[in-house]
């Protein structure tokens, strides 16, 4: 007789994928406003009382389209119908939005008097205008609520969408791209007055957000989605020639090149940090469809060479924003996956120190930024000093509708901050493309904890997973050791993070000592039981690391910051000292503040059982 499935199961309380991916959901949904539509505030300020959101130009076809990517894949792995009805309502927003010719536009109305003007486009130029960049993440996130539903009507509204940005593409002999003609968001379309010029983008910075590159390959990841579908190789041509285009040596190259030739070969770059991962990650999904092997090499080095620019034991610099985590994450399990590198550390670390580290978790720490800092009733003539409305002096008066302090710090909870500022804290705002593009990389994550190929499981990542291959219990970071439950497979793979000593292994099945085969950092297991239980153990001990952290913006280095950080294995459990990276210590919400790591024993705590028996193919 078969025993029913738990719903519940006893767990380590270690990082777990699917409780962030649960608040995640809460951050997506808590951040739009269900009375315009549901578009969603794109910051979120938290250092005055009131906490505040706010709209800003081009969050419709700009931002919206992210969170159309971002639900299904949290609510695959979850399982939770949190948020269930905002979500339908985004999900119905977004096709009536587009339905008229497969795009979404940022509309003229008169309930949306910051359609353009704040921060991106031109005050004097209002219409209608949709972020082709934005289309491009629409269709995957259509491809995506697909997988979900299995219904054939996101097929049918792929198609539509992907032909309409086909014909706008500007095609000149082997290269094609989107022109930026200065309406709303950086190379968005104007509905009524079309393209009013095809001049080719020369530089890597155009634009309010200085990312050419990102707004090109955008459309490319939402074609390869299609093309997938439909087999239909207009759309692999076109891919080849925007990627061709926007891997031209005049938008790569690093701030100082001795020989300037050979840094845009190899995708050096110095600019907007998420902008040029987003466009790595455009390149290689072209690449893998098309088995293009110069651009897989292309891809993995600008991966390599972003990791030059960052912290490496932190996966941080002191004030990059977090969509980058969420790239980072992405590239690193896909060149991995398809063997053009072994980034499991690098993604292991990312997710421990850098992504779980930006992600809103403390309504209380919340509480008290906007305690420490002043009252400020809601459309004030000033605000937040991170609010761009008012930096440099440059005031401008918040217009109707804009605000709203409704059970802000509540709804932000799972949104991301917008950077990890000093490797310290994180940054007293939020911004919701973050919030929409750093909560979906749970889901890469935990989809590539475990793999299946035949008879055949493998461990990349050791998060606690339930897979219909294997359940998966990590200890780490309070204890060097995995427990694998396994379900069907016949010989399993784990691969062992590089910090392990692998001659320090001590490993078990069924509670007998085991000796595995090494392939690399592979430990194999053949031919055991379907019902194995497997135990692998291994030191894992307190250390400090005096690291050094890189502070640049999107445009500029500005030095070094210096400081102490206490490791268990590859997650930092906290610092060595107190005072602060900056020279005192800010008011602001630390990040690395779970003492109970340093603890030698795991908490148990219980958890929902959900096993997801096909997941979402997210590339």
């Amino acid at each position: 007789m078969t025993e029913p499935t738990p719903t519940t199961i006893r767990m380590p309380d270690s990082l777990d994928l699917v409780k962030h991916a649960t608040l995640g959901i809460n951050g997506l949904t808590g951040t739009v406003d269900p009375d315009l539509g549901y578009e969603p505030y794109f910051m979120g300020f938290f250092n005055v009382r009131p906490a505040y959101m706010v709209h800003w130009s081009t969050m419709v076809s700009g931002v919206l389209p992210k969170y159309l990517e971002a639900l299904p894949l949290l609510r695959s792995m979850t399982g939770s119908a949190l948020g269930a009805e905002i979500e339908a309502g985004i999900v119905h927003s977004i096709l009536d939005n587009a339905a008229e010719d497969g795009l979404i536009y940022d509309r003229v109305s008169p309930r949306r008097p910051w359609n353009v003007g704040v921060h991106y486009g031109k005050r004097s130029w209002n219409e209608d205008y949709s972020n082709l960049g934005g289309d491009g993440r629409m269709l995957c996130g259509m491809d995506f609520y697909g997988q979900l539903t299995g219904d054939p009507a996101w097929e049918k509204r792929m198609q539509r969408t992907a032909e309409r940005m086909l014909e706008l593409a500007v095609v000149k002999g082997d290269i094609a791209y989107y022109p930026n003609v200065g309406l709303g968001n950086d190379f968005s379309y104007p509905r009524q007055s079309g393209w009013v010029h095809t001049n080719e983008p020369m530089g890597p910075q155009e634009g309010s957000e200085g990312a050419t590159t990102f707004c090109q390959s955008q459309p490319v990841r939402g074609w390869m989605r299609w093309y997938r579908h439909s087999g239909d190789k207009r759309f692999l041509e076109m891919s080849r020639k925007f990627t061709h285009f926007y891997t031209l040596p005049k938008f790569w190259g690093g701030v100082v090149e001795h020989e300037p030739t050979y840094g845009p070969s190899r995708a050096h770059f110095w600019g907007h940090f998420h902008g040029t991962l987003g466009t790595l990650r455009g390149a290689l999904e072209y690449a893998l469809a098309a088995d293009d092997y110069q651009m897989k090499s292309f891809v993995r080095d600008g991966y390599e060479w972003a990791w030059h620019n960052l912290c490496p034991r932190l996966g941080v610099d002191t004030l990059t924003e977090s969509c980058t985590y969420a790239d980072l994450t992405a590239l690193g399990i896909q060149l991995s996956l398809a063997g053009i590198g072994d980034f499991w550390d690098q993604v292991d670390v990312v997710i421990r120190n850098a992504l779980s580290q930006a992600q809103l978790q403390d309504r209380d720490a919340l509480r008290h930024l906007g305690e420490a800092g002043p009252e400020r009733p809601i459309d004030s003539p000033w605000g937040s000093p991170q609010d761009g409305r008012y930096i440099n002096c440059q005031y401008q008066a918040s217009m109707k509708g804009m605000e709203n302090a409704d059970n802000v710090l509540e709804r932000s909870l799972g949104a991301f901050a917008f950077s990890l500022n000093g490797g310290r804290y994180q940054s007293p705002f939020s911004m919701q493309c973050c919030t929409a593009n750093g909560n979906q990389a749970f889901y890469y994550a935990w989809d590539a904890v475990v793999k299946g190929s035949g008879d055949t499981a493998t461990v990349n990542l050791l998060f606690n997973r339930f897979s219909p291959w294997l359940d998966l219990e990590s200890y780490l970071p309070y204890e060097g050791k995995i427990i694998i439950h396994n379900k069907k497979a016949r010989n399993l793979q784990v691969r062992i993070p590089g910090w392990v000593r692998l001659s320090e292994l001590k490993c078990f099945v069924n509670d007998q000592p085991a000796a595995p085969v090494f392939t690399g950092r592979l430990a194999a297991f053949y031919d055991i039981p379907a019902t194995a239980t497997v135990r692998i153990e291994f030191p894992v001990t307190e250390e400090t690391a005096t690291l050094l952290l890189p502070d640049k913006n999107a445009r500029q280095y500005r030095g070094v910051a210096k400081g102490d950080y206490r490791f268990k294995g590859s997650t930092c459990i906290g610092f060595a000292e107190e005072e602060s990276i900056f020279g005192s210590d800010y008011p602001w919400v630390k990040i690395y503040q779970k003492p109970a790591y340093a603890l030698n024993q795991a908490p148990m705590i219980e958890v929902p059982y959900h096993v997801v028996d096909n997941p979402i193919q997210w590339y």
